[in-house]
């Protein structure tokens, strides 16, 4: 789905600032504007990175699982055209914040339906070959981990700097 994206498109002719990352688990290519979790991180500063990677995609896989457990038309396969998708999303997301400030509870339901939970750190479990060195965004990640985890407690993400 990515690589057909629109998106992918944004980043990669670089109409998005440097300063701008998508997270993906470690499926995804790693690239410049694509941080992937390393899958066996040395302790310092790539095990730092790795955690605030995972914690950072978990508040955004919360965020998901919110607006589908509210919007249940988000849940499957929904069959409009991208840009009808773009503002049913918008709209639901809208709606969704409208009813957080409301105090409005969530639906109550039993799990995540469509199996797409990945909190539990299940990113480790799948390795697609990086490909050329010089293409693929291992050196930035590289650069970019001792920039901003270099400090045994993680601090150097919290420095405003931070993913």
């Amino acid at each position: 789905m990515l690589s057909e994206s629109g998106i992918r498109q944004l980043f990669e002719r670089r109409y998005v600032p440097a300063n701008c990352h998508l997270l993906g688990d470690s499926g995804y290519p790693c690239k410049p504007w694509l941080l992937t979790p390393y899958l066996q991180p040395r302790q310092g500063p790539q095990l730092n990175y790795n955690r605030a990677h995972k914690t950072t995609r978990a508040v955004v896989e919360r965020g998901i699982g919110q607006l589908k457990r509210r919007f249940h038309v988000l849940h499957g396969e929904v069959r409009l055209r991208p840009e009808k998708v773009s503002k049913l999303i918008i709209a639901c997301a809208i709606l969704h914040n409208i009813c957080k400030v409301r105090q409005i509870a969530e639906p109550l339901e039993d799990g995540d339906e469509d199996g797409d939970n990945d909190e539990d750190g299940g990113e480790e479990d799948i390795h697609i070959p990086q490909g050329n060195l010089a293409q693929s965004g291992l050196p930035y990640r590289a650069n970019f981990t001792n920039l901003h985890f270099r400090d045994a407690d993680g601090a150097g993400a919290a420095d405003g700097n931070g993913v």
